[in-house]
């Protein structure tokens, strides 16, 4: 009875549709996936003429990805509505197909989950680390989305608007890894850094996409216009790819058109078939590559979930195999995928490792009066541990180092108080030549520790506007973010050593130490200056861009992308590594550093200026010739 209830209910409110002439639809509801746990269903509407596209209601959306909230919508004239939300207001009009925020990065803010009252700044919510607040140019800006280029319609009622279920969540979608997607059975809910994948939440309907051989053509059509939609806004530009120009004048779309094999990968893109949609995927990869951020390999992503065993160079070579087929179907787009692997197997760090003097899993050496720390990746973090610790009340010493997870914060706190508890030890080289990225909340830990700054630059291409964010540090780990952790010296001469290997994190901390006043060593570095932004296709295979939210640059506001070059270079193009551990002429060269460039820290405290040197010691006055740091710009004296 119940059922037949439900079955007229739904006919009637089709009926109702079709009276007042517009679209009929069917509602469904869908259970929720939320980190891996079953979370209850949510409701979504499949219209009559776009029958494979899911829609939400915005209110709805906005209480899925954040619990606890809604967004309030009124109609305020024919089309048009009113959207308020809890942190700011957005309108949409479903006539022309816009929406619209003068507080974009606020209304789909969702990192209140992380840390109450935070901003929309990308932060793993280590508990070490804290956001504090951000300094925008210009201060306010408004965000329009026109979706009518796009062919992508929003629909509402008298009480409610409602988006395309990827579409709204492409655009709530931020850099910690807060994401929903539908993937044709359930909605799913990434929540954070340690579930920010998709097919590894639910792999057995990953396998099911995977092997599926064709879609609707309703499907294919928005999933191209939405994959068009989030290239033209949400690509970083960091610098390296021939589309960047064509998209920013005139979009993913007519760029296509106007390239060698562009028209092809376009075909392919909006094609029914499964394994051209793939394709087609692969090689705008190969045409948007910027070092390894961005990532629109699906059926590798989706591969690689699926398979057994933990030998991932089997699996990559199975998965290879598996392509085969495009060698005679398209050869030229074989070509350029085979190329672009090929490039991207670089085995130069691999190399250097092996002219380290120490064995791989070693991160510590000393030599006289210098130390390295080997930092190979800024995490993963063992958050196990620190949560432990800090839930235990911060008693007792902090994480030892675990060979699981070498790239933690406890192997930098294990190289900084050897090498300071050495009375030998004078200089410490933090070694990122092999490093490829990870961590922020690790990176801005590090350079905090070690004297570093409390901020970072970026640029937003979204909004429009310059942005500073400044962090605290727990230095002391005691729990408590308080005056003390300003005490937490370490009396070292601090360097850091890059190549061109050193990318992402490897190429950020870097920046962010060079601006500082610390010498950076060896060659210049390999760039990646935008952070990971995630999204989910309309299918549900999950992908990510280099982020257009934020784009790094240094305190010049220059992006950072084409690396950093060193103080003291060191030229390994050779393959000669050997004097990168060479370690009296490095030692040599941190001591001429420090010993001349007269660099120091000026703070401005209630408008007097106290004088600081680079190991954190008050000073009278800065009485050498150099150059001087006085409220974060250069002055030279």
């Amino acid at each position: 009875m119940k059922k037949f209830f439900l079955f007229q209910l739904v006919l009637l409110l089709s009926l109702r549709a079709l009276a007042d002439g517009a679209t009929s639809f069917e509602t469904r509801q869908v259970p929720v996936n939320r980190g891996g746990e079953d979370d209850g269903t949510i409701s979504l509407r499949f219209y009559s003429d776009l029958p494979s596209i899911p829609y939400i209601s915005v209110a709805d959306f906005q209480g899925l990805v954040l619990p606890g909230t809604t967004i309030e919508v009124s109609k305020t004239s024919e089309g048009e509505y009113l959207l308020v939300g809890p942190y700011a207001k957005a309108t949409v009009n479903i006539a022309s197909e816009q929406f619209s925020s003068d507080d974009y990065m606020a209304f789909t803010n969702l990192m209140g989950q992380v840390q109450e009252g935070m901003d929309n700044v990308g932060y793993g919510g280590s508990p070490f680390l804290r956001y504090n607040h951000q300094e925008l140019t210009p201060t306010t800006a408004t965000v329009t989305f026109d979706f009518k280029k796009y062919g992508i319609d929003l629909r509402g009622d008298e009480t409610a608007v409602y988006f395309p279920f990827a579409t709204i969540s492409d655009i709530f979608s931020d850099l910690d890894f807060h994401l929903a997607g539908y993937n044709g059975e359930k909605v799913m809910l990434l929540t954070g850094d340690e579930n920010n994948d998709v097919a590894v939440l639910e792999p057995e309907r990953a396998k099911v996409l995977l092997e599926t051989e064709s879609r609707s053509a309703d499907m294919a059509a928005y999933c191209y216009a939405e994959l068009c939609f989030v290239v033209d806004h949400f690509y970083g530009m960091p610098g390296r790819s021939s589309l960047e120009d064509g998209i920013q004048k005139e979009g993913l779309d007519k760029t296509l058109d106007a390239i060698e094999n562009g028209p092809t990968i376009k075909q392919l893109l909006k094609s029914t078939s499964m394994d051209d949609y793939f394709t087609g995927m692969k090689s705008l990869q190969v045409l948007l590559q910027d070092g390894g951020h961005t990532d629109l390999m699906l059926d590798w992503n989706l591969f690689k979930v699926t398979q057994e065993g933990d030998d991932i160079s089997e699996i990559f070579g199975n998965w290879m195999e598996g392509n085969q087929g495009l060698q005679d179907t398209y050869p030229q787009l074989y070509q350029l995928i085979v190329d672009y692997f090929d490039t991207m197997a670089n085995q130069k760090g691999d190399f250097i490792g092996l002219a380290r003097p120490t064995t791989s899993d070693e991160t510590y050496y000393k030599e006289g009066d210098t130390a390295y720390l080997m930092y190979n990746s800024f995490g993963p973090v063992n958050n196990e541990a620190w949560k432990a610790y800090y839930d235990g009340g911060c008693e007792g010493e902090t994480p030892a180092v675990d060979e699981e997870f070498l790239g933690d914060l406890s192997v930098v706190l294990d190289a900084l108080k050897r090498a300071n508890d050495d009375p030998e030890v004078k200089n410490l080289v933090v070694d990122l030549s092999c490093n490829t990225g990870g961590d922020f909340d690790v990176l801005m830990t590090m350079s905090v520790l070690m004297g570093g700054p409390n901020y970072y630059y970026s640029e937003n291409l979204v909004t429009g506007q310059r942005q500073k964010f400044y962090f605290d540090v727990d230095c002391n780990f005691d729990g408590v973010f308080d005056e003390k952790d300003k005490e937490v010296k370490y009396d070292l001469n601090i360097a850091l050593m890059v190549s061109d290997v050193s990318f992402s994190c490897g190429n950020f901390l870097p920046s962010l130490l060079k601006d500082a006043g610390f010498p950076i060593i060896g060659e210049r570095s390999g760039g990646g200056a935008c952070s990971v932004q995630p999204f989910i296709t309309p299918e549900g295979m999950q992908f990510r861009l280099s982020s257009a939210r934020a784009r790094l640059t240094n305190d010049q506001w220059v992006n950072i992308d084409s690396g950093i070059e060193p103080n003291y270079v060191i030229d390994i193009s050779s393959g000669d590594y050997d004097p990168l551990y060479d370690v009296a002429a490095i030692s040599e060269m941190i001591k001429k550093h420090y010993n001349s460039t007269g660099i120091f820290y000026v703070i401005n405290r209630d408008n007097n200026h106290e004088y600081y040197d680079l190991f954190g010691r008050k000073l009278t006055s800065p009485a050498a010739k150099g150059i001087y740091i006085v409220n974060g710009k250069k002055v030279v004296k």
